[in-house]
C-alpha cells in the first residue's frame, strides 16, 4: 500500500510516498540527513504513478529529495511523522499520531524519493486524483487532494475564459510568453479559501504562496494545451518574427513558453503594454466599461464580413464613440482604459487596429478569409483575454466536420419478429449537412469554394472539405449495400461507420427496425417480459425492468453492465435470464466467474431462487481438467468458477462455445492488462453480460476494460480511449468529452441507487440479507485440526465438564471462522487469509464508492482489533474502534467524529460495548462479521443505525462461513421455527444438549463449496 503525497518546489509538483514502516525500517545512524523509513523506494513509486497514467513506470523520473517532515521523538531516536497514524502502528511509538491530525510537529529534514513528471503528465495525475483511494493499494493524501482541488479550480477558471496573456521573466533573464488567471474580487475569495486549506506539508513555509504559484502555472499550461500549438506562419516560413508582440504570440500559442526575441527594448515596451491591458480588467474599471466585438455576416455572397465593436457598460450595449465628448458618463470616466483595452485587442487581430467609423457602425469589414480567421482562432483568444465577442448564431450549433450519414432502408424479406437482427436490409445513403439532406451536385458546388465559408440555401456555413469529399465519393458509387439488421443497429449507435469515415446518426424506412433502435438508445420504452417460468420467489418491479433489459440486449447480440447499488439484486435477475434462455431453448451451459468469495453465495441463491438450473462448481485439487472437463459440461446450465482459476485453466475454458459468459464483480477485470481480464476478453460466448456496482472505481480509464469485454471494439482500442477519452477527461482539457462516452456507453451500462426515488418506494426501511462466505484453505485445515482434537476429548466426559467442552470448541471455531489470527496471532500478515474479511472488504469498497458509511460488529475485542489494523491498511484511513476498554471521554470523542464526518466512514465496535445506547445514523450498511446467534442482541446492534434520525433505507449483511457449523446453525434456526425462542433466550447454549452424533453433523466441515 502507497499512499501518495505532492510538494510544490521550483515551478511544478514533486509526487512522494508513503508506506508503513517498523524498527527495521530505519537506516543505521551514519551521520547526515536520513532516508524516511516509510519511503516506498523507486520502483514502486514509479510503478503506482504509471497505474495512474497508463504508462510504464520505467519512463518516469525518479529521485532523492530533501524533505522538512513533521518529526516526533520516540525512545530509539527521531521519526517523521506519518500522514496516517496507522502506518507507525509497528514502530509501537503510541505518542505518534499523524501530521493530518492538526498536532504540532517540529519540521526536521528527511530523504525521500520523489518523482519528477512533465506537465502533460501532470495535468492527468492531478485530475485522477478525486478520491482518496486511487487504485488498488494506492491512495492520496490530503495534500494531493488539496492540490488536485486547485486543479479542479483552475479547470473550471480556464472554462469561463478568465484568464489573461502576460509576459515575465524566469529567474534565468528569459522572456516568458505565459496565460495568467484573471481574478476579480469573487474569485479570489474563492480562491483564498482554497489555499488557506493547503497543508503546510505542500510548502513548510508559505502555503498560500505556493498555492497562488500552482494557479499561475496550471492557468498557463491547461490554456497553453487547450490552443493551436503551431507556430505563426511567418516564423514558419521565415525562420524569424517580423516584431516582438509576433514573436510574444507565437509563444503563447506553442508548447514552450521561451520568446524568441533578442531585442530587449521592444520587449519591455511590450510589458509595459501589456501592464496597461491588464489593469482595466484587473482593476475593475472593465465592470463599468467592456469592449464587444460582433461579426455579422453578409445578406449575400462576395461581400464583406462586417465586425462591429461596441460597449458593454452599466446601461446595457451601447455604439463605441467616435470620442471622449460622445460617450456616455460611465464610459468618459474610464475613456482612457478603453482605448488601451481596444488597442491592445488589435495586437490578437490586427484587422482591428483598422477600425474606423464605417457605413453605421464603429469596425471594419473583413474579407471571407479574415472572417475564417477570425472565428476558428481570434474570437477564442480574445474572450480568453476578456473580451466579449458575439458570433453568428449558426457558428456554435454547427461547428466544422458537421457532415453524417443516415441510412435508407429497404427490408428485403419478410421479418420473422422485431428481434430477427439477421434479416438482409437494403441501405442506401443519404448525406447531411448540418442536419440537412444535401445532394450530390450541392456538395459538388460546396467543394469548389475557395472559402471554408460558403453561403449555401441562403445561409452562411462552414464546410470540412475532407468530409466533403468522403461523403462525395460515398455517393457516387450508387450502389445498394446488404447488410443485416445488427449491422444497421451498430452503425446508429457509433459502433461501426459502415466503413466510410463519417458518423451514422440516423435511419429511415423499415418501421420494425426504426422502433428497435428507439428503444435501444432509450426513446421509446422496451416491453417489460413476465417472470421466467421456474423462477421461485417474486421480482421486484425494477428487478424485472431489469431482467428484461437483459433480455432485450442479449436478443441484440449486445454485452449488458447491470451496475446496481449494492443490495439491490443483481444475482437474482442474471438467475432469472438464465431461466428465461432455458425456457427458450438453450442448451449449451453459461459459464459464471466471480471471487472467490461469493461463489458459494451462487450457489445458495440458484438452489433458492432457480431450483431447475444445473449448477456446479469448478474448483478445487480435483476439479476436471482437459477431455474431463467437457464431459463435465454435460447436462449442464450454469458453470461457476473464480477469476484466478478463468486462467489458470483457460485452455479448457477457451475450447467451449458457451451460450453467455457473466463476470460479478466484474470490476475484476479493470485493468486490461491482467491475464484474468485477457482470458475474459477471448472466452468464446453468444452473449456477455457483467455485474458490478462499481463500473469505474478509480478512473475513467477501468471503464475501457469492462465495456471492450462487453462489445469488443465499442470504445476502439485501449490507445484510441486513452487519447479520446481518459487524457481529456483527466485532464479538463475536453469538456465534451465525458458527455461523448457517456452517450456512447450508456446503452449498455444499467444503473440504478437505493438513492433513486423508485427504488426507494419500493424497498422496505430495512433489509436483510446473509453473506455466504468460503474458507481459505488455512482456516479449513485448521478447523479440521480443531474440530478433530475436539471429538477426541470429548470421549467420556459428562454433565459440566462436557457442557464447557463444547462451549470452548464453539468459541474457536468461530474466531477460525473470522480469521485464523483470532484464534492464534502468528504475527503474520492479515490479507488473504480470511474469506471473511475478504468479502468484507470488498462489500466496504463498494458501499464507500456509493458514499456510504458502515458498521461493523464483532463480539471479539482481539477481532476488532484485526480488523481496524487490517482495514486501516486496504483504505489507508483510520478506522475507529469501540470497545470496552476506552474511557467515556475518548469513547465520545470517535462518535461525534464518525456522526460529524463529511467522508464515508467504517466503523468497528464490539457487540457488547457497542450494541446499546449510541446514535449512529450516519451509517446505512450495518456488517454483523460474526453471529451471536440471538436475534434481540443482533437487532439492538443493528437499531444503532435503524432509529429515529435516519435518512436512509438501512442494509444488514450477516457473514455465514459456508459449509461450517455457522452454515449449520443459521439453517437449524430458520428451518424450526418452533425453537426460535428457545434459541433467542438460551443463544449457543442449546447446542450443548445434542447428543455426541448431532453435535458432529452440527460442526462438521463440508467441502461442497470449496475454499479460496
Amino acid at each position: 500500500m502507497i499512499i501518495l503525497h505532492t510538494i510544490w518546489r521550483g515551478g511544478a509538483f514533486l509526487f512522494w510516498g508513503e508506506r508503513e514502516a517498523s524498527p527495521a525500517d530505519f537506516p543505521s545512524d551514519s551521520g547526515g540527513v536520513k532516508i524516511s523509513p516509510y519511503d516506498p523506494g523507486a520502483a514502486k513509486l514509479a510503478s503506482a504513478l504509471g497505474c495512474l497514467l497508463c504508462e510504464d513506470g520505467r519512463n518516469i523520473s525518479c529521485a532523492e529529495e530533501e524533505l522538512l517532515l513533521p518529526s516526533a521523538a520516540v525512545p530509539w531516536g527521531e521519526v517523521p511523522v506519518p500522514s496516517r497514524a496507522f502506518l507507525a502502528d509497528r514502530l509501537h511509538a503510541p505518542s505518534i499520531i499523524s501530521f493530518a491530525d492538526g498536532a504540532s510537529y517540529p519540521l526536521r529534514p528527511w530523504r525521500v524519493t520523489a518523482a519528477h513528471l512533465s506537465w502533460r503528465q501532470t495535468l492527468p495525475m492531478l485530475g485522477a486524483c478525486q478520491e482518496r483511494r486511487l487504485a488498488d493499494n494506492l491512495f492520496a493524501g490530503e495534500d494531493l487532494l488539496a492540490c488536485a482541488a486547485i486543479f479542479r479550480y483552475t479547470g473550471a477558471l480556464v472554462a469561463r475564459g478568465k484568464f489573461l496573456p502576460g509576459l515575465r521573466s524566469d529567474p534565468a533573464g528569459q522572456s516568458l510568453a505565459v496565460w495568467e488567471p484573471a481574478l476579480d474580487g469573487e474569485e479570489r475569495r474563492r480562491f483564498n479559501s482554497l489555499a488557506d486549506r493547503m497543508p503546510t506539508v505542500v510548502a513548510a513555509d508559505a502555503p498560500r504562496q505556493a498555492a497562488r504559484a500552482m494557479l499561475a502555472a496550471l492557468t498557463d499550461s491547461l490554456v497553453r494545451f487547450s490552443l493551436v500549438t503551431t507556430l505563426s506562419r511567418a516564423y514558419a516560413e521565415h525562420g524569424c518574427f517580423y516584431s516582438a508582440h509576433d514573436a510574444w504570440f507565437a509563444a503563447l500559442r506553442g508548447d514552450s513558453p521561451v520568446i524568441r526575441w533578442e531585442a530587449d527594448g521592444e520587449l519591455d515596451e511590450l510589458r509595459d503594454a501589456l501592464d496597461q491591458w491588464r489593469r482595466p480588467v484587473e482593476g475593475g474599471a472593465g465592470a463599468q466599461a467592456a469592449l464587444l466585438f460582433q461579426l455579422d455576416e453578409p445578406d449575400a455572397p462576395n461581400q464583406p464580413w462586417p465586425i462591429k465593436i461596441m460597449l458593454t457598460a452599466a446601461n446595457g450595449v451601447v455604439p463605441f464613440p467616435c470620442s471622449r465628448a460622445d460617450a456616455p458618463p460611465s464610459v468618459a470616466a474610464v475613456w482612457e482604459d478603453v482605448l488601451i483595452t481596444l488597442g491592445q485587442a488589435a495586437l490578437l487581430f490586427p484587422p482591428l487596429g483598422c477600425a474606423a467609423p464605417q457605413d453605421g457602425y464603429f469596425g471594419c469589414p473583413l474579407a471571407a478569409a479574415e472572417a475564417h480567421a477570425f472565428l476558428s482562432v481570434h474570437a477564442d483568444l480574445l474572450e480568453a483575454a476578456g473580451y466579449a465577442v458575439v458570433r453568428p448564431d449558426w457558428w456554435g450549433s454547427a461547428p466544422p466536420g458537421a457532415v453524417t450519414l443516415e441510412a435508407g432502408l429497404l427490408e428485403q424479406q419478410k421479418v420473422a419478429s422485431e428481434f430477427d437482427l439477421n434479416a438482409k436490409v437494403g441501405l442506401t445513403w443519404n448525406v447531411l449537412f448540418n442536419g440537412e439532406t444535401v445532394t450530390r451536385a450541392e456538395l459538388e458546388l460546396l467543394l469548389a469554394a475557395e472559402s471554408p465559408l460558403v453561403f449555401f440555401r441562403g445561409r452562411w456555413l462552414l464546410i470540412d472539405t475532407r468530409r466533403l469529399q468522403e461523403a462525395l465519393r460515398l455517393l457516387k458509387r450508387r450502389q445498394v449495400e446488404n447488410v443485416t439488421a445488427l449491422q444497421v443497429v451498430r452503425m446508429t449507435l457509433g459502433l461501426d461507420s459502415g466503413g466510410h469515415g463519417l458518423e451514422v446518426t440516423g435511419c429511415k424506412g423499415a418501421s420494425w427496425l426504426d422502433a428497435l433502435i428507439g428503444r435501444l438508445d432509450g426513446s421509446r420504452p422496451f416491453g417489460l417480459l413476465p417472470p421466467p417460468s421456474g423462477f421461485c420467489g417474486e421480482l421486484r418491479p425494477y428487478q424485472l425492468r431489469g431482467f428484461s433489459w437483459l433480455v432485450f440486449l442479449r436478443r441484440l447480440g449486445l454485452g449488458a453492465c447491470l451496475a446496481d447499488d449494492m443490495g439491490l439484486g443483481k444475482t437474482v435477475q442474471a438467475l432469472a435470464l438464465l431461466l428465461h434462455e432455458k425456457a427458450a431453448g438453450q442448451s449449451r451451459p453459461a459459464l459464471l466467474v466471480g471471487p472467490m468469495s461469493i461463489l458459494g453465495n451462487w450457489l445458495r441463491e440458484a438452489r433458492r431462487f432457480a431450483p431447475g438450473l444445473r449448477c456446479r462448481l469448478h474448483h478445487g485439487a480435483d476439479r476436471p481438467r482437459g477431455a474431463d472437463f467437457g464431459a463435465s459440461l454435460k447436462n449442464m446450465d450454469l458453470v461457476i468458477t473464480s477469476y484466478t482459476l478463468l486462467y489458470r485453466d483457460y485452455a479448457d475454458f477457451r475450447r467451449v462455445a458457451w451460450s453467455g459468459v457473466i463476470l460479478d464483480e466484474a470490476q475484476n477485470i479493470k485493468n486490461p492488462g491482467t491475464r484474468q481480464a485477457q482470458a475474459a476478453r477471448a472466452l468464446q460466448a453468444s452473449y456477455r453480460i457483467a455485474l458490478t456496482g462499481t463500473p469505474m472505481e478509480n478512473h475513467v480509464g477501468e471503464l475501457w476494460s469492462v465495456m471492450d469485454f462487453l462489445n469488443p471494439g465499442l470504445l476502439g482500442s485501449r490507445g484510441d480511449f486513452r487519447e479520446r477519452f481518459w487524457r481529456p477527461i483527466q485532464a479538463g482539457a475536453d469538456l465534451a468529452a465525458r458527455s461523448r462516452l457517456r452517450r456512447a456507453t450508456a446503452p449498455f451500462i444499467l444503473r440504478r441507487l437505493k438513492t433513486d426515488r423508485q427504488i426507494i418506494a419500493d424497498l422496505p426501511e430495512k433489509t436483510e440479507n446473509r453473506v455466504y462466505c468460503p474458507l481459505t484453505r488455512e482456516q479449513a485445515q485448521l478447523y479440521q485440526e480443531t474440530l478433530e482434537s475436539f471429538q477426541n476429548g470429548l470421549v467420556g466426559l459428562e454433565g459440566l465438564e462436557r457442557r464447557g467442552s463444547i462451549l470452548a470448541v464453539l468459541t474457536r471455531l468461530k474466531q477460525i471462522c473470522n480469521h485464523p489470527a483470532n484464534y492464534f496471532d502468528d504475527g503474520r500478515p492479515l490479507a488473504a487469509r480470511s474469506g471473511k474479511l475478504l468479502r468484507l472488504e470488498e462489500m466496504i469498497e463498494e458501499s464507500f464508492a456509493g458514499g456510504e458509511s458502515v458498521l461493523i460488529f464483532t463480539q471479539y475485542a482481539k477481532m476488532g482489533h484485526l480488523l481496524r489494523r487490517r482495514l486501516c491498511q486496504a483504505f489507508a484511513m483510520e478506522m475507529p474502534f469501540l470497545h470496552g476498554s476506552l474511557s467515556l471521554k475518548e469513547r465520545d470523542n470517535i462518535v461525534r467524529g464518525f456522526q460529524e464526518s463529511v467522508e464515508p466512514q467504517a466503523f468497528i465496535l464490539s457487540l457488547k460495548a457497542g450494541g446499546t445506547g449510541l446514535n449512529l445514523t450516519r451509517a446505512s450498511r450495518v456488517f454483523h462479521y460474526d453471529r451471536w446467534w440471538n436475534p434481540a442482541v443482533e437487532n439492538q446492534a443493528t437499531d444503532r443505525a435503524f432509529r429515529i434520525g435516519q435518512t436512509r433505507d438501512v442494509m444488514v449483511h450477516k457473514f455465514i462461513c459456508g459449509g461450517t457449523l455457522e452454515d449449520r446453525i443459521d439453517a437449524m434456526i430458520e428451518r424450526k421455527t418452533a425453537l426460535a425462542g428457545e434459541i433467542v433466550n438460551s443463544g449457543e447454549t442449546f447446542l450443548t444438549e445434542l447428543s455426541n452424533e448431532e453435535l458432529a453433523d452440527v460442526l462438521k466441515l463440508s467441502v461442497d463449496e470449496g475454499f479460496l
